[in-house]
């Protein structure tokens, strides 16, 4: 027993000797690395890149099996860090793998990991704008132009109506570039009574529909040849803009139903594309759909060769976007029923991330402007748009559902950019006619004796983005009815004119407005 304790002790006092002694070894680190393909389309495809301890990413992709680990990209090294992998130049309809492979900043190879993808349908060519530019662009601000083909007053966008979102005069009469660009926007096809959105009162577009709006906007006629005219007229005082003017085509609905009410009815009611009989009911049918409507787009500008004018991509029609709980639940957000009503006849969780990588394979954006705290502004990102405008509704808000204090908030969390609202009946020199306004349901609410308050509830817009966060970091869209942005701007009144001021003023000191 003794033999057995003196053992016992001369081991502790070995033990606490080495300890003593004993001098930190630095462990070798293990890079780690895992990718996560986030888009895909013809000709590029983004991955997000999470590593650990990892100094130096080798990567490579190909159609092979092993394709070589030919490219570097430098990281910080230690810890966790995030990075957005963007390859381009890829073939449409084509089977790919990404290899992956960290090294520490001892030189320790980690395990190499692969993504296999395929890219999508891709455009036949792109166009000399798209090619001139490597992604889809942005802008400080944008307008909202309603076609008006239902409405025979005013009957059509004029060179000298766009004049009043192309040029400001400030108050000491010096011109200025208004809108960096224009959101070319309608709701439905008067001349047959049918939505160019999804809606449970009206019957569904047709092709022919889709066909009138682009000739009303890209017709050797159309809109936007006006649009091009008022800028060269502005150009002759002010010289060629700092770059284009950027335009947004509004893309409709390709809905599902003929009757969106009624489930039962015809889903082969739209038309064909290339001799197929299309079926909405069937996703890759309404994706041919966008495809050739996009596509279309795309060839007019090219044919009609504007000059100032150029495209900038598309926008979601569909004010309210319901997408199903895995895919809240995917993006970490909650939801409501509300948010996921009749999702799975909506289907946008399927053809939006589609039709954002479709523009984006041409160097074209993706936008969307819910109405206020509409199913799915908590998605947008995922959704795939470019950027996303929240409508406060707070001007036509008689019973203080949207107070300002709401949109503040979701501006603040979801980072997105804000839609500033009015109509003619802000507009006194409009309203001294006697005529009514409507409020936010329809209803013939506002007169004249009304204006001071609504030019009141224009300034708490102002004051909100900035309060947000949002005024010169993140884009504005103004929402000016028919035409009363063009009514302000050729009022006499005085407070008319001081209200058009105050918001030409507002978009043009942005800071993130280019000089």
């Amino acid at each position: 027993m003794k033999t057995a304790r003196y053992q016992f002790l001369f081991l502790l006092l070995l033990l606490a000797v080495s300890c003593g002694e004993k001098k930190p070894v630095a462990e070798p680190s293990h890079p780690a690395v895992k990718a996560e393909l986030t888009e895909v389309g013809g000709f590029q495809a983004s991955f997000l890149v999470n590593t650990i301890d990892v100094s130096r990413l080798l990567y490579g992709y190909g159609t092979g099996q092993t394709p070589a680990l030919d490219q570097t990209m430098e990281t910080e090294g230690t810890g966790a860090v995030r990075i957005t992998l963007v390859l381009k130049d890829l073939q449409p309809e084509t089977d790919y793998r990404l290899r992956l492979q960290g090294i520490g900043p001892d030189g320790t190879e980690g395990s190499i990991v692969s993504v296999d993808f395929t890219t999508g349908a891709g455009p036949s060519g792109m166009y000399s704008w798209e090619r001139n530019r490597d992604r889809a662009p942005s802008f400080a601000d944008i307008t909202l132009v309603t076609l008006g083909t239902h409405n025979p007053n005013p009957p059509a966008w004029t060179t000298e109506r766009f004049a009043s979102h192309v040029l400001y005069r400030d108050r000491d009469n010096k011109p200025h570039w208004l809108f960096d660009a224009f959101l070319c926007i309608d709701g439905w096809d008067a001349k047959r009574n049918l939505s160019y959105s999804i809606t449970s009162n009206r019957y569904s577009a047709i092709k022919e529909s889709w066909e009138d709006l682009l000739e009303a906007w890209l017709g050797t006629n159309g809109a936007l040849l006006k649009l091009d005219r008022a800028i060269e007229d502005a150009a002759r005082e002010l010289g060629a803009p700092p770059r284009p003017r950027f335009v947004v085509m509004t893309l409709p609905d390709p809905i599902m139903f003929q009757y969106f009410h009624d489930k039962h009815s015809s889903t082969t009611y739209w038309g064909s594309v290339d001799g197929k009989q299309l079926d909405f009911s069937k996703v890759e049918d309404q994706e041919l759909a966008y495809k050739w409507y996009m596509d279309a787009i795309r060839k007019r500008f090219h044919e009609l060769q504007m000059k100032h004018v150029e495209l900038a991509g598309f926008y979601i029609l569909s004010e309210e976007l319901p997408v199903s709980p895995s895919f809240y639940k995917a993006a970490g957000e909650s939801y409501s029923q509300a948010d996921i009503w009749n999702s799975q006849y909506k289907r946008w969780e399927q053809l939006i991330p589609w039709v954002s990588a479709y523009a984006h394979s041409c160097n074209e954006g993706l936008w969307w402007i819910p109405y206020h705290l509409a199913p799915g502004y908590r998605v947008w990102k995922q959704l795939g748009f470019d950027c996303a405008f929240m409508q406060p509704n707070h001007y036509w808000d008689t019973a203080n559902q949207h107070p300002m204090s709401k949109t503040v908030t979701a501006l603040k969390r979801y980072k997105m950019g804000m839609e500033i609202e009015f109509e003619y009946s802000l507009v006194a020199d409009v309203m001294k006619d006697g005529r009514w306004g409507p409020d936010g349901a329809g209803n013939m609410t506002f007169t004249q004796a009304d204006i001071p308050a609504l030019r009141g509830r224009l300034r708490e817009y102002f004051e909100g983005f900035k309060e947000s966060g949002g005024y010169g970091t993140l884009p504005i869209a103004v929402y000016s009815g028919t035409d009363a942005m063009h009514q302000l701007a050729s009022s006499d009144d005085s407070g008319d004119r001081e209200m058009y001021h105050e918001l030409c003023q507002y978009i043009i000191d942005s800071p993130l407005k280019e000089p």
